[in-house]
Order: structure tokens, then C-alpha cells, then sequence
């Protein structure tokens, strides 16, 4: 018998298993390392955009004053196509799988009131010379261009201690900018009027000079609008700011010629209407949209950053990075509608003349039905429909 000492032979260490926990080990720190960077540049990335929005001219504005209307109406259903129909006459049992969209709710429209300051440096007067409510309905992916008629015959609303009649629509901006102490004010007492008469609730505002306006539009390389043989000769026959001729068809206007296009309204044929004037700044911004809506993102960011310091808005610089990140998914298939407010088929009078001063000198105005204006943009800016 073998008494020596008996010694277990000693497993062999398997390496494999240790080079695949290496392996894992490995890999894990690479997409730690990678996590860690994209955290990095989304923070970065955050913080330097969110300093570009920080350049405008921001304007806290106070509590609106007025009660939101709650109102009893049905959501708008998205629409069913007639196979969903059907089926739905047969089910008669409850299911849980959810087969439509949710119905669209106000939440899915922002209302921005866009206006043009058509003031010179040193002028204590702001005046309001354009006003576009811009409607980015999240739900439909559409852009609605309204444009407020200045010559709309308002209430204005008591303000300030100020007890207010019948005007138009342009002096309240103004008015608003005296009694509140600047832009504030001009932008609350804008929005009352808007909500009182047209029922329309502004998310945020947003104005710009014309001189901005000019700037923005050279550093874009202009802006190509299609314009009428009455349209070429009008901006031909102003030598002074229009310094290169165009021809009817499609132009290029630079920032100078694309202020007169917007603000033109005694060409042949417009009988000094302000229907014509809105109609072309709406084509305007729809030949401006349609423009950006091929810049690649770092274009998008140098036109952000260029126009940012030009526009004061009652936006903050976090409001407006989550707007931008809601419209650009939509900028592919972006649908763009417009309209006017006071709309034309709502039993309105175009053209009546009031002595609004009672200085014995009458200007032309437009009546409208408040209820039907406020139903129509309701439904433009809140969803609501019967």
C-alpha cells in the first residue's frame, strides 16, 4: 500500500472565461465613456443654445387679467376612415387597444402674436404696423397665419385706469405702450383686446423694428417672392428704397425691397386696402418658412443666432428652445394655411366711416359679428369646433 503524501491534482484555470469577463468589462467602460460624453455634449450643446435665446430682449409679462373661457364644446375627433367605421357599428364588446389618436386638445396649439414696429430711434410712440398671429398646431402640423386687420373697429379695453370706447385695431398697441411703461404694456393691452373681441388667448408675443426686419432678411440672401406685373411696377416706381428693378415672375428681393412688398397697398388695383397689404406679408412669411425649411441644422442655429438679438418676446430662452424642438420635426411636411381676422364672410362691413376722434373727420373702419370671429378663430386657435 502507498502511504505517501497524496496531493489532489490542481485544476487548470480556464481562460477563456476570464478574457470574456475582460471583454465585458471592456465594453461596458466604452459605453460608460460614450454615455458620459453624449450627457456631456447635450449639456453643452443645452447650455449654448439656451445662451443664444438669452440674447433677446425678454419681457416678463404680468397675470393676464382676463378669465379663461372654459368652453362645453367637443374636442375634434381625429378622423376615422370608413373601415374604422364599420367596425365600430359591429364591436359590442369594450376593448383597451387604443385604434385612433386622442382627440387634439388646446395644449396642441401655440398662439404667437407677431407685430411689426414700424417706430423710428428717438420716437416715444410705438406703433404696431403689422400684427400676424402665427398658430403652430402641433396636432395637425400646421402653421395658421392670421393677420389682425388694423382697421378693425375694437373695443378697447379699460386700461390702466383709462376708460376706453370704440377704435381700430392699430391704436391699441400704442395706447397700451404709454399706460403700461413700454413694451409690457403694449403687448397686455394688445392681448386684452384680442381676447375681448375676437376671443383669441396669445401664448406669447413677439415684435420686431423694421430695421431688424431689414437685417434679418439680407442676412437670409433674400427672399423669393413671386410678384404681378401691378406689384413690379409699384416697387420699380419707388427709386429710393427699391434700388434693383424687378419684373414680373419670380424675385429676389433684398431686405429693403421685401419691407416695401410688405408694407405696399397703392398698387394698381389694391384701392388702398389692407386686405391686399396682409395678404402679401403672409405670402411673405410663407416664402420665408418655405426657405428655411431646407437649412441644415447648422444653418438653422447661425440664422438663431443672428436673429435672436434683433426681437423682443415675452418668451423665455427655455420656452423658445422647446418651441424650436416642437417645429422642427414638422418643418418636413409643414402645412400652411392663412386667413384674416376680421374674416371676410362674417356678415362684417368693410369700409364704413366712423369720426373715431370726434373731430368731425371720418376714417374707414371694419364692423364685424363678434360672435361669428369669435367661433372662427377658435377653432383656428384653440381646436374647438361644433
Amino acid at each position: 500500500m502507498y502511504h505517501g503524501r497524496f496531493e489532489a491534482q490542481k485544476p487548470q484555470k480556464s481562460q477563456k472565461p476570464k478574457k470574456k469577463g475582460k471583454a465585458g468589462k471592456i465594453v461596458l467602460i466604452v459605453l460608460a465613456v460614450v454615455l458620459l460624453l453624449l450627457v456631456v455634449v447635450g449639456v453643452v450643446g443645452y447650455q449654448y443654445m439656451r445662451s443664444i435665446f438669452a440674447k433677446t430682449n425678454y419681457i416678463e409679462m404680468p397675470t393676464k387679467t382676463y378669465p379663461t373661457e372654459v368652453s362645453t364644446e367637443p374636442a375634434m375627433q381625429a378622423p376615422t376612415s370608413p373601415e374604422q367605421t364599420e367596425q365600430a357599428d359591429v364591436t359590442t364588446e369594450p376593448t383597451t387597444v387604443e385604434t385612433t389618436r386622442p382627440p387634439m386638445k388646446p395644449e396642441d396649439i401655440i398662439n404667437v402674436l407677431v407685430m411689426g414696429d414700424s417706430s423710428r430711434a428717438g420716437e416715444e410712440a410705438r406703433n404696431a404696423d403689422t400684427m400676424i398671429l402665427v398658430s403652430l398646431n402641433t396636432y395637425t402640423n400646421t402653421v395658421t397665419l392670421t393677420s389682425i386687420l388694423r382697421d378693425a373697429f375694437v373695443k378697447l379695453p379699460d386700461y390702466k385706469g383709462h376708460e376706453c370706447g370704440r377704435s381700430k385695431m392699430t391704436f391699441c398697441y400704442n395706447l397700451g405702450y404709454q399706460w403700461g411703461g413700454g413694451e409690457a404694456g403694449g403687448f397686455e393691452m394688445t392681448n386684452l383686446c384680442l381676447y375681448n373681441n375676437f376671443g383669441i388667448d396669445v401664448d406669447y408675443n413677439v415684435i420686431i423694428d423694421f430695421e431688424h426686419f431689414i437685417n434679418i432678411i439680407d442676412y437670409c440672401g433674400g427672399v423669393l417672392i413671386e410678384l404681378t406685373p401691378q406689384e413690379a411696377d409699384y416697387l420699380n416706381s419707388d427709386t429710393v428704397y427699391v434700388k434693383t428693378p424687378v419684373t414680373e415672375g419670380v424675385n429676389r428681393l433684398d431686405g429693403m425691397a421685401a419691407l416695401c412688398f410688405a408694407r405696399m397697398r397703392h398698387a394698381e388695383g389694391d384701392n388702398d386696402s389692407d386686405i391686399t397689404r396682409t395678404s402679401r406679408q403672409r405670402r411673405l412669411i410663407s416664402a420665408l418658412v418655405e426657405q428655411f425649411r431646407y437649412y441644415d441644422l447648422k444653418e438653422l442655429k447661425n440664422l438663431i443666432e443672428v436673429v435672436m438679438p434683433f426681437i423682443t418676446t415675452t418668451m423665455d430662452p427655455d420656452t423658445m428652445m422647446g418651441l424650436v424642438a416642437k417645429m422642427l420635426p414638422m418643418l418636413v411636411n409643414l402645412k400652411i394655411e392663412s386667413g384674416e381676422c376680421p374674416y371676410a364672410d362674417s356678415k362684417s362691413r368693410w369700409g364704413d366711416m366712423v369720426d373715431i376722434f370726434s373731430d368731425g373727420n371720418t376714417h374707414s373702419v371694419i364692423r364685424f359679428d363678434e360672435a361669428l370671429n369669435k367661433k372662427h378663430m377658435r377653432a383656428i386657435t384653440e381646436g374647438i369646433t361644433e
